[in-house]
């Protein structure tokens, strides 16, 4: 059996309706409390979509608490990977914007009102990033990602894309730009070829294709996704794969003007850290973001691209057709 279920019927007094998108994968506990904040948000008129990849049923018997809140879809994919379950939630969300979040994050009840307003103060703006905070952790024992902004900022050219550094765990998207540059980039994201980037990815590309990009400080999401030290060299290296093959595509589609990106990112953030460290005659940290920002460009090359989205193609993965169960259902 399969239904969608909606925040009951819109009247002309209610304000537009907002989706809210969690993909999540084998994480039961942090999700259940990543939907219960976003279901307790102010905005009167939003849906929740729960797009899980898990293999099991842990998740959707952690989300049976909110099965009477008519505002949740939950919806079983097949597909792998988070690029490819942003597209499943997309193609079920009905709100013209989509604020996104992390399955191990938790948002504050004003959420939601704070990116309808930046979207209905500009029409070009098409990518809303807010702050992302770390949540209670050892300190010592290892780290929280996290992106925090000191102002408000606009980023309104393709020469901005070297700006781009928000985090999909505080995103929100106009429904019309995503469909306009052919959806999310299904090789981005935890668990698909290139397992990071979707939020760096979606920003470039709208950029590219002439809209704009609002960073606000006046609003936090904070994450609970916790690393140890060791963890952190991988966390690099995934991260500068992705960063390496989404510059890939401008050279792929003929923005030689902006080969300077790249080059710039590569050489402050990937080859200056261990020269630095050299003459400080310290051990050079950070090879791996080298090796990794090269490895993700040459791939990204190599990797079947649509020209007109900037969008990596995988078939195969876009052929799955996914289950969708409400969460009322037993």
């Amino acid at each position: 059996m399969t239904r969608q279920i909606m925040n009951g019927i819109a009247t002309q007094d209610d304000p537009p309706l907002i989706s809210a998108l969690v993909c999540t994968c084998s994480r039961d506990r942090s999700v259940a409390n990543t939907v219960s904040s976003i279901l307790a948000n102010t905005y009167p008129n939003f849906e929740l979509i729960v797009v899980d990849q898990s293999k099991g049923i842990e998740t959707q018997d952690a989300l049976t608490p909110f099965a009477a809140d008519r505002r949740l879809t939950y919806l079983k994919s097949a597909t792998i990977g988070k690029g490819n379950a942003l597209n499943v939630g997309l193609r079920e969300t009905k709100g013209a914007i989509i604020a996104i979040t992390d399955d191990d994050c938790t948002v504050p009840a004003d959420w939601l009102t704070a990116f309808a307003s930046i979207f209905a103060a500009n029409a070009r703006i098409a990518v809303a990033f807010c702050c992302v905070e770390a949540g209670e952790h050892d300190r010592e024992a290892g780290f929280v990602p996290v992106y925090v902004r000191p102002g408000e900022r606009l980023l309104t050219s393709m020469h901005d894309a070297r700006d781009v550094h928000g985090m999909g765990a505080g995103i929100a998207v106009r429904r019309s730009m995503i469909e306009d540059i052919g959806g999310f980039d299904p090789m981005f994201g935890p668990g698909s070829r290139f397992p990071s980037g979707d939020d760096r990815d979606v920003g470039i590309r709208a950029l590219v294709a002439g809209y704009y990009i609002y960073e606000t400080s006046s609003i936090t999401v904070k994450h609970f996704g916790f690393r140890t030290w060791q963890q952190g060299k991988s966390l690099a290296r995934r991260d500068f794969l992705a960063i390496g093959a989404a510059y890939s595509k401008l050279l792929r589609c003929g923005y030689i003007g902006l080969a300077y990106i790249p080059a710039w990112e590569f050489a402050k953030y990937a080859l200056w850290p261990p020269i630095r460290d050299l003459l400080h005659l310290r051990q050079p940290q950070g090879l791996v973001r080298m090796s990794a920002f090269l490895e993700g460009f040459i791939k990204g090359l190599r990797t079947p691209l649509d020209r007109t989205t900037l969008r990596f193609v995988d078939k195969e993965q876009e052929s799955s057709i996914p289950l969708k169960v409400s969460s009322s259902e037993s």
